[in-house]
């Protein structure tokens, strides 16, 4: 039987997706598992698997056209199976050729043809709203475009080629002055990205708090873990799942920044969730390293590696974006002394490890150059005050610095 693959809420809250490529064709063979559409939700770019194997039998949708979570995107089904409750005219061409054949039942506008369609002058342009949008944003007019989909439609690849051959955008003149600006459309996962910090920066109170320390020990530490993790066969450990660890280890103590809002009730959780900060070229995104707690130090270290690389694949998939009770963020080789990062709300805390610095420090009668780091905790004033941080931070220093004191939490 025909099986009906739908966009499913690949994240806490997602309500619609972006089509960015489709993978497949109508009439392609599947495997179970085989990816079949790039989806851009508000949480990451993700591809989507096939939930069994078959032959695509018909997909919906267009590149650049947003659904919403529960549409039909693909059939999957056998050669000799007609999709149950599809059209046939919907196999064939998508549910907008459809439409187009409602309007004109003849063919009588355009005549079928697969090849591209040359401009005519009539105005009734064959384009899906994702397409005229996509040219909006390039400054181009869609009567100056050739079509070459079903009908001389025109689909989003026309635009992009249209935008390529014309090169520079267009000057915008209402304001009677000669400079060239460009309209900046937020959409897909960076309007998202948009939507979720002004959600957490009206609804949360945000405090952050600052550590200096000197990472001397840390620095030994790392290295020495290191060496065993390469033994291990694993390709690198740096120090985020040092302190992804030491964070975990502390939320007994500090219970009170492992916690979620759900509406106007706060809970606070036993189990650590650790949203890990991972910037892709669509923007930022935060998959979920789940029991922290529970886990060593290198199966900590070989989880934010595959949660990374999956991140930046779009491999990820809806329970790796949604769960996490705390996040941590790094400015890595960036730059900067440190920052005061937003929290990734419905969480209450987010914490910041920042690129070290050499500095010169007076030891023992002598100045020597020591490895620098600054810490940051930036925390829901509504749960805690900043007496509760302070100390929650300044117990997270104390770790850092002295690595090896970790062992005292292992149970």
């Amino acid at each position: 039987m025909a099986f009906e693959f739908k966009l499913p809420d690949v994240g806490e809250g997602t309500t619609e997706g972006e089509i960015i490529r489709w993978l497949v064709a109508i009439g392609d063979t599947v495997a179970l598992d085989q990816p079949l559409v790039e989806v851009e939700t508000d949480k990451a770019v993700v591809e989507l698997p096939a939930p069994k194997p078959g032959i695509v039998l018909a997909r919906f949708g267009e590149e650049g056209e947003t659904v919403a979570v529960g549409s039909t995107l693909v059939i999957i089904g056998q050669p000799d199976e007609k999709p149950a409750g599809a059209d046939p005219r919907e196999v064939l061409h998508g549910k907008e050729a459809i439409k187009n054949e409602e309007k004109d039942p003849q063919g009588l506008r355009d005549h079928p043809s697969t090849a591209p369609a040359p401009f005519s002058g009539d105005p009734r342009i064959q384009a899906a709203p994702a397409t005229r949008r996509l040219a909006r944003e390039a400054g181009l007019d869609l009567r100056e475009i050739r079509g070459s989909g079903p009908r001389g439609r025109i689909v989003p690849d026309d635009v992009r080629q249209a935008r390529e051959q014309t090169g520079s955008p267009r000057p915008i003149s209402s304001l009677g002055v000669s400079d060239t600006r460009r309209l900046v459309v937020l959409r897909g996962l960076r309007k998202k990205i948009a939507e979720h910090m002004t959600l957490s920066w009206q609804q949360i109170p945000h405090v952050t708090v600052v550590e200096k320390l000197d990472a001397s020990a840390l620095v030994d530490f790392r290295q020495s873990m290191k060496a065993m993790a390469l033994r291990r066969g694993m390709s690198n450990l740096t120090y985020l799942p040092i302190l992804a660890k030491m964070i975990a280890a502390l939320m007994s103590e500090y219970p009170v920044f492992n916690a979620r809002w759900d509406g106007n009730e706060v809970f606070q959780y036993d189990a650590v969730h650790v949203g890990i900060a991972v910037d892709t070229p669509e923007g930022l995104v935060v998959p979920v390293l789940r029991h922290v707690e529970s886990q060593g130090l290198f199966d900590v270290a070989q989880g934010i590696l595959d949660l990374v690389d999956r991140a930046k694949g779009h491999k990820l998939g809806p329970d790796a974006l949604s769960g996490s009770t705390i996040t941590v963020t790094g400015g890595g080789a960036l730059g900067g002394l440190f920052a005061t990062p937003i929290i990734n709300y419905p969480e209450v805390a987010i914490i910041g490890m920042y690129p070290m610095v050499k500095e010169a420090s007076h030891v023992n009668g002598t100045w020597e150059e020591h490895p620098m780091l600054h810490i940051s905790l930036t925390f829901d004033h509504r749960i805690a005050d900043g007496v509760m941080a302070s100390q929650f931070l300044g117990a997270l220093k104390g770790l850092l610095i002295e690595p090896t004191s970790l062992l005292g939490y292992l149970r």
